[in-house]
């Protein structure tokens, strides 16, 4: 009886033995199954990161792009009007300067 006991206890123990071993491969599995799924995400998420930043990039560029065009034409319609403003002057600065130079150097 004890002998056979003995032999029961072993039989078990070699069972549990091998239950814990297939448990340890299987968690093993598990775990390589998760790593691979967490660097596929993180890779994932860093690509899709990296698009949504080169989109706000180009997004941004192309409001600066419009904005300074927008300055640009503002600037030439400020200088056109100060132009069409001004240039009525230049007749009467210019004859004032001829007169200036020829009155202080003669003819």
């Amino acid at each position: 009886m004890a002998e056979s006991m003995a032999s029961e206890i072993r039989a078990k123990e070699a069972e549990a033995k091998e239950f814990i071993a297939s448990a340890k491969l299987e968690a093993a599995k598990i775990l390589a199954t998760a790593r691979t799924a967490v660097e596929l995400s993180v890779k994932e998420a860093r690509q899709k990161s990296h698009r949504d930043f080169r989109e706000q990039v180009r997004q941004a560029e192309a409001e600066a792009e419009a904005k300074a065009v927008e300055i640009a034409e503002r600037g030439r319609a400020s200088a056109d009007e100060f132009y069409s403003s001004s240039k009525h002057k230049v007749a009467g600065a210019a004859d004032w300067l001829v007169n200036e130079v020829m009155s202080g150097y003669g003819n």
